[in-house]
């Protein structure tokens, strides 16, 4: 049976995971790099590294040129930087250029990825990790915003209420709208949007005095008014964030991707060989579920889906006037191929065989051209990632999770696994007084609950005033029983008498029954409050700036 590993966030705030350890990464780095060289593997015929070496060029050029269309802006106010001198933060353009002008990219490339939510300080480490490892390797370093994905809230949850009683509230940085991808949503409701700091520091106002909120939303809203998007907004306004700090990362939207000729090849290899990809992914996540013990098959990715000759293939496609995800078949139609998304639209795409797929190529261009949107769902996302572009891919812990389903879909498809990735996240607690929340104390307390319930006659002062002979003859009873050997013929007897024998001696723990839920009230009560104040899931944002950069920046350079 396949061994997944088992990652979980840590309990304790300022504590990060890393899986591998950190100081294995390297080695980690230069086993990917010499199996891509050695791999048989091919992409629509050629060998993947020389695919490799153009994917990477391509992408390069698209997120350097990306970056620079924002990264002019003044830096944020007040802004301490990070223990990178401003030097060493520009050498990574450096790299990146060199990279390119030795035309075979040389320079290790680590990438990362998320949607451009307003992610809690777990998932952000990961751009930090990625950034220190560049800095102390020479490597180049590359964020991918999956703004493919669906835009499904546009709030935050904020710690509200008082210290003693703590509770959640939702903050909305923009109205709700119907579920659309990153890539189209705009702001539909600009005042909720201005006012959002205001909204979450009256939400707050008894929990948090010193939020990074306040500072850096402006430079949001001038980035989404500039992009004229959300997701390109929020992610914008985090990267200079991060190089207010030093941290010089690339980033590139997964659409941008999607559109490079390098993607599209990898997108028409699966095409070719769709049917039998189709059975693979399927597959390894069957396998997956029955290791996991899932029984939700929409977990961790739901199946591609068959019906007669039509193939799901693991992607989406809309267009701006019907933004809606939908998903995308084929069919082999004589020479090429049919695509549909049995809605709205009905495609041939040119056979991949006889001219290396360049028809084809050209056709997935006239689509984008015309409105056409086609993106990746999220394993094939990673899957050309680690395949073709990154000598090492930093997951948090979900995205690590599902993407050991993306190593058996390889085996199977590929007949290998892609190069190995690493887990990185860790937990960060906003600085809120607190009182320590003993969960033992609460079992303790359920467990002496239990004990006068099965076992009264252990907590019964038996020469205390009002205990009686009927004290001492129901314990004795009960001892009696006790001593009698459980059989078939008196089960039943003998536990009716024990029973009988219990509920005899409740009225006389009575008193410390009802003390002991008073306990229990109370521990449940800071229980339920430390999950508020202790919460590893609040919004970057929502801290303070100092305490994100002592987290966020501790990393061996």
């Amino acid at each position: 049976m396949a061994q997944y590993a088992r990652y979980r966030a840590p309990a304790e705030s300022g504590q990060k995971l890393i899986a591998p350890p950190w100081g294995e990464l390297c080695r980690i780095v230069a086993g990917n790099v010499a199996w891509r060289r050695e791999t048989p593997l091919t992409v629509l015929g050629r060998p993947l590294n020389d695919f490799a070496v153009d994917a990477r060029r391509e992408i390069l050029e698209r997120a350097a040129g990306y970056v620079s269309t924002y990264s002019s802006p003044p830096p944020l106010k007040g802004g301490a930087r990070g223990g990178i001198s401003p030097s060493d933060a520009e050498s990574q353009s450096e790299r990146v250029r060199a990279a390119l002008a030795g035309g075979i990219c040389s320079s290790p490339l680590i990438v990362t990825g998320h949607q451009p939510e307003l992610v809690h300080p777990g998932v952000w480490v990961k751009n930090f990790a990625a950034a220190a490892l560049c800095a102390s390797k020479g490597a180049v370093s590359l964020n991918l915003v999956i703004d493919g994905d669906a835009c499904r809230t546009t709030a935050i949850r904020v710690p509200a209420g008082t210290l003693e009683e703590p509770r959640w509230e939702s903050v909305e940085f923009d109205g709700p709208a119907d579920e659309m991808p990153w890539e189209e949503r705009t702001i539909l409701h600009p005042e909720q949007w201005r006012s959002f700091p205001t909204r979450v520091a009256a939400a707050s106002k008894n929990l948090l005095s010193d939020r990074m909120l306040d500072e850096w939303w402006p430079l949001a809203m001038e980035r989404a008014a500039a992009t004229g998007r959300i997701g390109l907004g929020l992610a914008q306004a985090r990267h200079l964030a991060e190089i207010e700090w030093s941290r010089r990362n690339l980033e590139l939207p997964q659409s941008e991707m999607c559109q490079t000729a390098a993607f599209r090849r990898f997108t028409l290899h699966l095409f070719n060989e769709l049917p039998r990809f189709v059975t693979s992914y399927n597959d390894a996540l069957g396998k997956y579920r029955r290791v996991h013990r899932l029984r939700n098959h929409a977990q961790p990715v739901p199946n591609l889906a068959v019906d007669g000759d039509w193939f799901q293939a693991p992607y989406w496609v809309w267009s701006a006037d019907a933004p809606g995800r939908r998903p995308l078949y084929l069919r082999r139609d004589g020479a090429g191929f049919v695509a549909t998304d049995r809605q709205t639209f009905e495609r041939r795409l040119p056979c991949v065989c006889d001219d290396g797929g360049d028809r084809a190529l050209a056709e997935l261009a006239t689509w984008e051209a015309e409105g056409l949107k086609l993106r990746s769902r999220a394993l094939v996302t990673t899957m050309f990632a680690r395949l073709a572009v990154a000598d090492l891919f930093i997951h948090g812990i979900g995205g690590a999770k599902y993407d050991e389903a993306t190593d058996a879909i390889c085996e199977r498809f590929f007949g290998t696994a892609p190069p190995a990735f690493a887990a990185i996240s860790g937990t960060l607690h906003l600085p809120i007084a607190r009182t320590a929340g003993d969960a033992g104390s609460a079992q303790g307390l359920q467990q002496r609950l239990r004990e006068l319930t099965f076992h009264p006659e252990q907590h019964v002062d038996f020469a205390a005033p009002g205990a009686n002979g009927e004290v001492a003859a129901a314990a004795e009873s009960k001892r009696r029983w006790l001593a009698v050997a459980k059989s078939p013929a008196n089960a039943g007897e003998r536990h009716r008498e024990i029973a009988a024998a219990n509920l005899a001696l409740q009225p006389y723990v009575a008193g410390e029954r009802e003390s002991i839920e008073r306990r229990l009230a109370a521990a449940s009560e800071r229980t339920r409050a430390n999950r508020v104040l202790n919460s590893r899931e609040y919004a970057s944002c929502l801290f303070p700036r100092k305490l994100l950069e002592q987290f966020l920046l501790d990393f061996p350079v």
